[in-house]
């Protein structure tokens, strides 16, 4: 985990957790009163164990956004995404998968955003249950829908219909190749860059015409390997950065985003 705890994800101590956990429950309690039956028992069984490690604000959304145990954090690396993701209107009334939720900052954004229907997916259950507390919290449960990922299923599209498409596919995939030890470093490793080859090789099924898959990078050795790859799988790519990729080091925040196209830009 500390390779990637340099980019950030820091600890606000013992003191905001447990003050996080006492809104969490008074929240819970609330949402109690407003839900039916049925609804009431969902969230019940959803949120009764949740262990929050801390709370974090973002510019774009109107909300504080609670960070699970397990669940890692740092928003530069998507800063670029979510810059493109302001400009006015280009999300309203588009469909977006997100790969690797996490605490479902971006999917949050692009709901926020205008997006019509955001599917939200992650292989850890904690993140899973993070990001639909968030949507929750945000008020858009109605835009936002979030998936498990099965460990016996890890590929990126695995939790999706066949007819399944959308405008735009986007993640913030593991950096590095490496050995993935236990659930949470899936935020952090893709071992032999398994989970980037599935995009590039199977993305393009689940885009409408003109769609546009959406990558935040922060390392350059997996930049190389998306520009290097993109093109055997009938894939354009670019680079939305004003920084020179040869001028960084191998892992740098904030992250760079690749902007990849079957048609052209």
């Amino acid at each position: 985990m500390a390779a990637r705890d340099l980019r950030g994800g820091r600890l606000s101590g013992v003191a905001a957790g447990a003050i996080g956990l006492v809104v969490c429950l008074a929240l819970v309690t609330l949402w109690l009163r407003l839900k039916s039956p049925e609804e009431a028992q969902k969230t019940t069984a959803e949120f009764t164990h949740l262990n929050i490690k801390t709370w974090h604000v973002l510019d774009e959304l109107p909300c504080e956004l609670a960070q699970f145990e397990t669940v890692f954090w740092e928003p530069k690396d998507t800063t670029s995404l979510r810059n493109w993701l302001r400009t006015e209107g280009k999300l309203l009334g588009r469909q977006v998968l997100e790969i690797g939720t996490g605490t479902g900052i971006v999917a949050l954004c692009c709901g926020h955003s205008g997006a019509e229907r955001v599917i939200a997916t992650d292989i850890n259950p904690n993140a899973v249950a993070n990001a639909r507390y968030n949507a929750e919290l945000c008020g858009l449960t109605n835009r936002v829908e979030v998936r498990q990922v099965p460990r016996n299923a890890p590929g990126p599209f695995s939790v999706l219909n066949a007819n399944e498409q959308f405008d735009f596919i986007m993640s913030n995939p593991p950096w590095e190749d490496a050995a993935v030890e236990e659930l949470a470093a899936h935020a952090l490793y893709d071992p032999g860059f398994e989970l980037l080859d599935g995009m590039l090789r199977d993305g393009a099924k689940y885009l409408k015409p003109h769609g546009r898959l959406l990558l935040a990078y922060g390392a350059r050795t997996a930049i190389d390997r998306v520009l290097r790859s993109a093109p055997k799988f009938g894939w354009r790519a670019r680079i939305i950065d004003e920084r020179e990729l040869e001028t960084l080091p191998e892992v740098f925040v904030p992250g760079m985003l690749l902007e990849l196209s079957q048609n052209g830009f």
